[in-house]
């Protein structure tokens, strides 16, 4: 999976601190935006935090299960826990520290472990998995279309505030972008192996 090879190459590159001129540069550019965005990014980061992301999970599995989905429940459930599993296990592999901003922009600064982002895993895990549901239920193609610009861009959306609010480095949620899409993508190719564009699904039995 070319996600998985493009984490690989950026785990590598960040143990060899190999992104630090390329992490400044983005920050910079970034820190330049402050004072024009504030609410929105502190909006964004606050509804793909854990719980919100915990809360719609928990109530698109539960209607998913209600309506007779039983597969699409599983799929989703492990999309988005498999992120949150995974991304504390790769904290722990890299273990890089935070970056180091006194005082904290609008939001204390978290002192957990920085690579690859949690925030970013996370909503991926749970808005990516929702993506593919949808698609997988077949509805009209404008609500489909809809629904993955939205889902897009809110996770684009809380990657960047992340950076916005001085709480991750740049490579730290690109890294969460790549492991979120590698595992999405297993899974995907799992439960729903031909799953491509105008063709039937025909779902894998898990």
């Amino acid at each position: 999976m070319i996600s998985a090879v493009f984490f690989a190459k950026l785990g590598s590159e960040v143990r060899e601190k190999e992104l630090d001129a390329f992490d400044a540069a983005m920050q910079t550019m970034v820190n330049g935006w402050r004072g024009s965005f504030d609410q929105l990014m502190v909006f964004l980061t606050t509804g793909g935090g854990f719980y919100p992301m915990v809360l719609l999970v928990t109530a698109s599995v539960i209607l998913l299960a209600a309506a007779g989905k039983g597969r699409e429940a599983r799929f989703l459930l492990f999309c988005s826990l498999g992120c949150v599993l995974l991304n504390v296990f790769l904290k722990w592999v890299f273990h890089r520290a935070r970056p180091f901003a006194e005082p904290a922009y609008l939001l204390p600064r978290p002192h957990s472990l920085s690579f690859p982002s949690g925030h970013t895993m996370g909503c991926a895990g749970a808005m990516g998995g929702l993506a593919v549901v949808v698609r997988v239920l077949r509805p009209p193609r404008a609500l489909w279309v809809s629904f993955a610009v939205f889902s897009a861009a809110m996770i684009l959306g809380v990657a960047l505030s992340r950076v916005y609010l001085g709480a991750h480095y740049p490579s730290d949620v690109l890294g969460g972008l790549f492991a979120a899409a590698s595992w999405i993508s297993a899974l995907t190719g799992w439960f729903y192996p031909r799953l491509l564009p105008h063709e039937r699904t025909n779902a894998a039995a898990p």
